[in-house]
């Protein structure tokens, strides 16, 4: 079986890693999983998406999805709205005339089966169950409030979770690093002295270096890598060979409440 681990720097940091960041959806929350169930759903309900290859169907409600979820982030849809014209947008683009109403029941089964499906990547709870107690953990994540609340809970995530930042709350959006300063404020922790784990390079990983935090790529699809000289990890499991990643230096961790 391949490592996890793919990429790792050649040295560690001096600093002990007291704190750790984490993306949320297809880092801890299997986004990924849960929208391709639901579109097979969607699919097998709508014969004009159920004509075109799944890939096609993925590839192009994962474009809509983008565009508009920027419209929701700076508050000019709401989330109802946008996953309506979603996915009248996916029913034209699969040749279907989509009224209003099509689309809006469209949108309702794809939430009903989405919403269905909803699981924490695999691995994600033993990894923070293992940083837990070691290190600070935060989640840093672009999306609505509510949303992200109900994964966290859904998924188990809480317990193990000292801050969670959500751009709604925070007032700006990954890859700004006021976002990533909002969470070590909560934290109390310095850049220096904390890690970030995330998925999406643009936002994760270029958020994080922009504020001074040492990024870890999750790359689990293999994509191509745009720095060879950031750290890539391939899969949550097991939890020991991320942690080697996470603290390359072995005393890191935080004190039990009841050392002095």
């Amino acid at each position: 079986m391949d490592s996890p681990v793919t990429r790792r720097p050649t040295s560690a940091p001096d600093v002990a890693i007291t704190a750790v960041l984490f993306d949320l959806d297809d880092t801890l929350f299997d986004h990924r999983a849960c929208t391709h169930a639901a579109l097979e759903d969607l699919r097998g309900r709508f014969p004009e998406l159920g004509r075109l290859p799944a890939a096609e169907v993925e590839a192009e409600h994962r474009r809509l999805l983008e565009a508009l979820h920027l419209h929701v982030l700076a508050g000019r849809m709401t989330v109802d709205d946008a996953r309506v014209e979603r996915f009248r947008q996916l029913l034209v683009f699969a040749g279907e005339a989509a009224d209003a109403a099509m689309a809006a029941e469209a949108a309702a089964v794809y939430r009903a089966a989405y919403v269905a499906h909803w699981r924490p990547v695999e691995g994600a709870l033993e990894l923070l169950a293992a940083v837990h107690g070691r290190a600070a953990i935060g989640v840093v994540t672009n999306n609505v409030a509510a949303e992200q609340r109900q994964k966290i809970a859904a998924c188990g995530f809480g317990p193990f979770l000292d801050a969670v930042v959500i751009s709604e709350e925070a007032g700006v959006t990954k890859p700004d690093p006021r976002i990533f300063r909002a969470a070590l404020d909560r934290l109390g922790r310095t850049p220096d002295e904390t890690v970030m784990i995330g998925d999406a390079w643009d936002t994760d990983i270029a958020g994080a270096r922009a504020a001074g935090i040492r990024p870890v790529w999750f790359n689990r699809v293999g994509e191509e890598s745009p720095d060879p000289s950031v750290t890539v990890v391939r899969s949550l499991v097991p939890a020991s060979a991320v942690l080697s990643v996470l603290f390359p230096n072995p005393e890191s961790r935080i004190p039990n409440p009841g050392e002095p």
